[in-house]
């Protein structure tokens, strides 16, 4: 007579606990992968955005040009180079002219004015097609989830949050160097900008 003979309770048990921690730890690995790819997925985002500011305002300094926009009742631009860090919720906290040798009629190039906001915590890069025309009406935006920015003007060993800072006189002095500083939750963003101030005449 064959006897046949079973598992005990305790060995069931163990069985079913050892499965509980195997599947435990899998779905803890699971969940730490998928929350490692999310992080490493937002700072490549994060990278990509500051590297495209990185380009765009050096490429914006680099061009910088001595010409003012004639000033009007909606948008009064008393300088060609302005920045403000007392800036409201998307008001320009910087704004500057440039002149862009790729644009404009018979390769003359053509004069822009170039400005950067801050709203709802992303920033902004907006432009107009020529010197005295509108800004366009959808801004670019470029880096998201700033938590503050901070931009400094640096001219004969000063450091400035307001330009111009000196009287009416002067408003044709331009600062050398532009120090950016964006804060974020997790840690911030720091860069020195050389200022061309290209002579433009017309």
């Amino acid at each position: 007579m064959i006897n046949f003979k079973g598992y005990t309770l305790v060995e069931v048990l163990i069985v079913m606990s050892l499965f509980s921690v195997i599947s435990l730890m899998s779905l803890s690995f699971l969940n730490t992968s998928v929350s490692s790819s999310l992080g490493i997925s937002s700072k490549s985002k994060l990278l990509n955005e500051l590297s495209l500011l990185s380009e765009l305002l050096k490429d914006d300094l680099f061009h910088v040009a001595k010409q003012y926009p004639r000033a009007d009742e909606l948008n009064q631009f008393p300088t060609f180079f302005k920045l403000d860090n007392d800036f409201r919720e998307g008001e320009p906290i910087l704004e500057l002219v440039r002149n862009s040798a790729s644009d404009g009629i018979d390769d003359k190039g053509a004069i822009n004015k170039i400005n950067y906001k801050l709203k709802g915590n992303v920033l902004y890069r907006n432009y107009s097609n020529y010197l005295n025309s509108i800004y366009q009406e959808k801004p670019f935006a470029l880096v998201s989830e700033i938590e503050d920015i901070e931009i400094k003007a640096l001219y004969d060993k000063n450091e400035y949050l307001i330009w111009p800072p000196f009287n009416a006189a002067d408003l044709e002095i331009y600062p050398t160097l532009l120090e950016v500083n964006i804060i974020f939750t997790e840690g911030n963003f720091k860069k020195i900008f050389f200022i061309s101030g290209n002579d433009v005449i017309g």
